[in-house]
């Protein structure tokens, strides 16, 4: 027999992470801020989710109506990890304004004109599954070749290859605007 040492050993258990591929409907409070903005903002939430280990992003594709996210969580549902998204763009919003683009009484925001400080009212995003395998592959960097032409499948291609904000980037040795760990 082995001598046991007297020392004791912590045994950590590794949290099992969960996958999850959803798309994040954007909301109508897009409608009140320019593209750019609105995609730099869900970017620099999602930089922050990652530092603080909520999300571990494998691939993304954010656009004019959606944010396509495959991540992995320690949760089974996704829906913590989205809170806590939507909490960091809301403080975003506040830290970060803009100019409203329309009516600031059309809008779904409470707007203080001394500086300016939007808080959303209800969920900035809709949540439904990604059930879209060629756009999962892509956005996680792995090739798709068919022995014939498929049109749909070129478009995604080259919408991903040419947008700022999505994974593809990083994939291809770039630094793209959400950075991964």
């Amino acid at each position: 027999m082995k001598k046991i040492e007297n020392a004791t050993q912590n045994l950590i258990s590794k949290k099992h992470l969960y996958s999850h591929k959803t798309e994040l409907e954007i909301g109508e409070w897009k409608k009140h801020f320019g593209f750019d903005y609105v995609n730099t903002i869900i970017a620099m939430a999602l930089n922050h989710c990652i530092k603080n280990h909520e999300l571990i992003v494998n691939g993304y594709l954010i656009t004019k109506n959606s944010l396509f996210l495959i991540a992995k969580t320690h949760e089974k549902s996704i829906d913590t990890a989205i809170q806590k998204l939507e909490i960091h763009i809301t403080f975003l919003l506040k830290i970060n304004p803009e100019k409203v683009k329309k009516n600031k009484y059309e809008m779904a925001f409470i707007v203080d004109d001394d500086d300016l400080f939007y808080a959303v009212r209800g969920s900035l995003f809709k949540v439904y599954p990604l059930k879209n395998n060629d756009l999962t592959a892509l956005l996680t960097g792995k090739k798709i070749t068919l022995p014939y032409f498929n049109p749909e499948l070129e478009n995604l291609k080259s919408m991903i290859k040419n947008h700022p904000f999505c994974s593809a980037i990083d994939y291809s040795g770039a630094i793209g605007p959400v950075q991964f760990l």
